[in-house]
């Protein structure tokens, strides 16, 4: 299957090339990457009442992924990636459901477009927004939220490109079969003012037909010459709830410093916790289930030493608290992302 794919994107390549001859060509393909993460990985659980102590260790190949796009014309624009070692979370274990997205822009103007196809969920938060294969460790959000799904989106980008507002209609990301009848409805702004920039959602995610639970995401980051910063809120809740704010919360904040050209040095610390309703009752919350307090703290390097972003090695460690139950874990990587349309047509 993987020897196939790739082989796929070559004739892909090629037949996009046949197609992009002259001054205007139909058909371009603008990006083709192979990205892949490796890791080595080291546990240890401390013991708690019965239990005792584990100690667990070993080698895991984390992503491997190929991400292309193109346009065809001068107004639709196609975006494709896909992971070929394993499918995403989802309820259909195939090949596509290993797409993160395939979709389609239409534009109709230099500022309004119109998106469809296999999509990011539009939820809000710069961790939420992050490419996986650069998240070492994640909030109990981040691991479970399935963030793919089929939809449409209207799109809007002022004339300056600083801000763009869309809102999105999809999948509902609870649902577990075909034709569910459940839906998201996303309205998302991205703000760019200098060194602060948002990305602020208004979620309402249907988990049964006609039931929702709604997020308020909050991603602010500020970004100077060498330092950046970000900070998360997300609030979720039902309609069924008494009291609408701070009962379902996850929180991340995150910062990363730049140590000449070869060297990045980020810490990262996360809380989720939802009181919204007791234990073992019916959730509202299918991410972040009842009683339940997650937080963890973690510390690390990033080295490139081609001096680029082609070849990364990190080394970080953390350490997380679930109910009270402590884990600390060391993690040891190499990441190499590889542009195959440079090395094509160089």
């Amino acid at each position: 299957m993987k020897k196939a794919f790739l082989v796929a994107s070559l004739c892909l390549f090629c037949f996009l090339q046949a197609f992009s001859q002259g001054k205007k060509p139909l058909i371009t393909l603008d990006n083709l990457h192979l990205n892949t993460r490796a890791d080595f990985t080291v546990d240890y659980h401390l013991g708690h009442d019965s239990v005792a102590p584990s100690y667990d260790h070993g080698f895991a190949g984390k992503y491997l992924v190929v991400a292309l796009d193109g346009t065809i014309g001068s107004r639709f624009s196609y975006h494709l990636r896909q992971r070929i070692n394993s499918p995403n979370i989802g309820f259909a274990n195939t090949f596509f459901q290993g797409t993160d997205w395939a979709y389609l822009n239409w534009n109709f103007t230099d500022n309004l477009f119109l998106s469809a196809g296999k999509q990011v969920v539009a939820i809000g938060g710069w961790e939420y927004d992050s490419n996986p294969i650069d998240i070492y460790y994640g909030t109990e959000f981040w691991n479970t939220v399935c963030c793919y799904e089929m939809g449409a989106s209207l799109n809007y980008k002022s004339p300056s490109g600083n801000h763009h507002l869309l809102f999105q209609a999809c999948n509902s990301p609870f649902i577990n079969a075909a034709m569910q009848s459940i839906y998201a409805y996303n309205l998302m702004w991205y703000g760019n003012m200098g060194a602060f920039k948002t990305a602020y959602s208004v979620n309402m995610i249907e988990y049964q037909p006609g039931k929702f639970i709604n997020y308020i995401a909050l991603g602010n980051k500020l970004q100077f010459k060498g330092v950046e910063m970000y900070l998360d809120i997300i609030n979720r809740a039902s309609f069924e709830q008494s009291q609408f704010f701070g009962q379902d919360l996850t929180a991340i904040y995150g910062v990363g410093v730049d140590i000449g050209d070869k060297w990045i040095v980020f810490a990262k610390a996360g809380l989720d916790f939802n009181q919204a309703q007791l234990p073992n009752t019916e959730p509202y919350d299918q991410y972040v289930t009842p009683g339940k307090k997650v937080d963890f703290e973690s510390l690390g390097f990033e080295y490139y030493p081609m001096g680029d972003r082609s070849l990364r090695l990190h080394l970080c460690g953390s350490h997380t608290s679930v109910d009270g139950i402590s884990k600390f874990q060391t993690n040891l990587g190499l990441t190499w992302k590889v542009d195959l349309l440079h090395a094509i047509t160089k």
